[in-house]
């Protein structure tokens, strides 16, 4: 399946040729589906596997020392899970699936073995690894910002690019978290997270209808993510929606 997989383009099999894809087709243990709800695996489970998502979006999310839980990061297809529990030997996040999802697990084992049998893999997996360190930095940026309106839309163009790299629309997007999460992961309440929507409709740069997103100017949301809001922006034509806003992605790769 690995040679056929929209996900391949992102995850393990990134630039692997046909004969590479079937060896990596060949370790994929399980493919499994989650119902939205359902947990992939808990903090503190052994560490066994990385897991590809295939489609679907997942979040996960840590436990303070009250027991409240705190969203850490979104993760979507082509991303892989898990690589948070490679040093400890056990999973670091509780990974949740926010809607219908499917996974594919890798046993960690198969592919260190794989990736010295096949070297066009090892620049992947470090790759991975890479991306799981500059998305955690990303949202520690963005958790420092103080305005709301640049929390909101630095976490909206990087939706976006992310969906623009696995050949996506990124100027119509829909977010499968809640307006809840989203401020979990912003460090904002879910109702400071509606007003900032509704204030990129009042501005001309997005409209949003539950969790459907029009992007009408994605420099207009880049310069606002930026903090340069108001400087050179010109008024964008706005693209139409099915209403007012109503309702309102740490990472781990």
């Amino acid at each position: 399946m690995c040679p056929s997989c929209e996900a391949r383009t992102s995850c393990f099999g990134q630039g692997a040729d046909a004969s590479a894809l079937r060896q990596l087709d060949q370790v994929v243990e399980k493919r499994l589906s989650l119902a939205a709800g359902a947990y992939l695996y808990r903090i503190g489970d052994p560490f066994r596997s990385l897991y590809a998502v295939r489609a679907g979006c997942l979040k996960n999310s840590i436990r303070d020392e009250k027991g409240r839980d705190h969203v850490m990061g979104f993760h979507m297809l082509g991303d892989v899970v898990g690589v948070g529990g490679i040093e400890t030997r056990a999973y670091i996040f509780d990974m949740r699936a926010l809607e219908p999802s499917e996974v594919c697990e890798v046993p960690f084992d198969k592919l260190e073995a794989l990736a010295h049998r096949v070297p066009a893999l090892h620049p992947n997996i470090m790759k991975i690894f890479g991306r799981y360190r500059s998305r955690d930095a990303r949202t520690q940026f963005l958790r420092r910002e103080g305005s709301t309106d640049v929390r909101v839309a630095g976490f909206l163009v990087d939706f976006c690019r992310r969906l623009e790299e696995r050949g996506s629309d990124p100027a119509s997007l829909r977010l499968p978290m809640s307006r809840a999460d989203i401020g979990d992961y912003l460090g904002l309440s879910a109702d400071e997270v509606g007003k900032a929507f509704a204030r990129l409709g009042e501005r001309g740069i997005a409209k949003v209808w539950r969790k459907t997103i029009k992007v009408s100017s994605i420099e207009g949301l880049r310069s606002l993510a930026a903090g340069r809001a108001g400087r050179g922006l010109a008024t964008p034509a706005v693209l139409t929606t099915d209403g007012p806003s109503q309702e309102g992605a740490h990472h781990e790769p």
